[in-house]
């Protein structure tokens, strides 16, 4: 049997620890194929933030539209700042099964409210696990430390994403964080109604942007994307 591909797009600022747990899962699918790089631009290198330029997220969109052409079937899923490079491969590779777009990050985000909406969940949310304690502890120290220059070219990176929006055309879920502290609701709305396809499925969660550490919800995502993946 062809396996079909499944490519995983994490987000920027991160070791890519959210999205394993919706890796594994699919992986238990035999005929899929599960790629998940493990370095993008964006991601954190041990302590270091590398400098990530519009041109190094075009090359690793042409690198792995390069690597869907062995498949016959492929499947995408973007998260966070992974959405957007997402879309843009969506956009630009016509051969795209399914495209999920968890927490997409498509504007340029308030980052002094995200931070101190991190800030105040750690400091009186007493539901928060420990896992999720440790990740946004590290998290908030990492991302005070990025150079603005970092954010500068993050931020012309998606005004670059936008050229590419309306441009996709297929079968797309969006999964909508109702606690996001770095999406707004007005980006899904206008999200949901600019991809050009008549086929949008909005999927709400009550949770934060970093969903899949959150225990209460993380196995109904990663079974409704599963699912979603399925139902073609």
């Amino acid at each position: 049997m062809e396996k079909e591909l499944v490519v995983i797009i994490n987000g920027a600022g991160t070791n890519g620890m959210e999205l394993k747990a919706l890796q594994k899962e699919l992986e238990k699918n035999d005929k899929y194929f599960v790629y998940y790089p493990g370095f993008l631009p964006g991601v954190f290198v041990g302590d270091y933030f590398p400098k990530s330029t519009t041109k190094d997220f075009i090359r690793f969109a042409d690198e792995t539209m390069e690597m869907m052409k062995q498949f016959k079937k492929v499947h995408l899923i973007g998260y966070s700042l992974g959405a957007s490079t997402s879309m843009i491969i969506a956009a630009k590779y016509k051969d795209i099964e399914n495209l999920v777009l968890i927490a997409p990050i498509i504007k340029n985000p308030n980052y002094s409210r995200f931070l101190r909406g991190l800030s105040y969940s750690l400091a009186y949310d007493k539901s928060l696990t420990r896992v999720q304690k440790i990740f946004y502890n590290e998290f908030v120290k990492r991302f005070i430390r990025v150079p603005k220059y970092h954010i500068w070219h993050l931020q012309k990176y998606l005004l670059h994403t936008k050229k590419y929006l309306r441009k996709v055309k297929c079968r797309t879920l969006i999964v909508e964080t109702l606690k996001d502290e770095l999406v707004k609701r007005s980006s899904i709305d206008f999200l949901q109604k600019i991809i050009n396809n008549g086929i949008v499925e909005r999927y709400s969660v009550d949770s934060s942007h970093f969903l899949l550490f959150d225990r209460a919800v993380r196995n109904q995502v990663v079974e409704k994307v599963a699912s979603f993946l399925e139902e073609v």
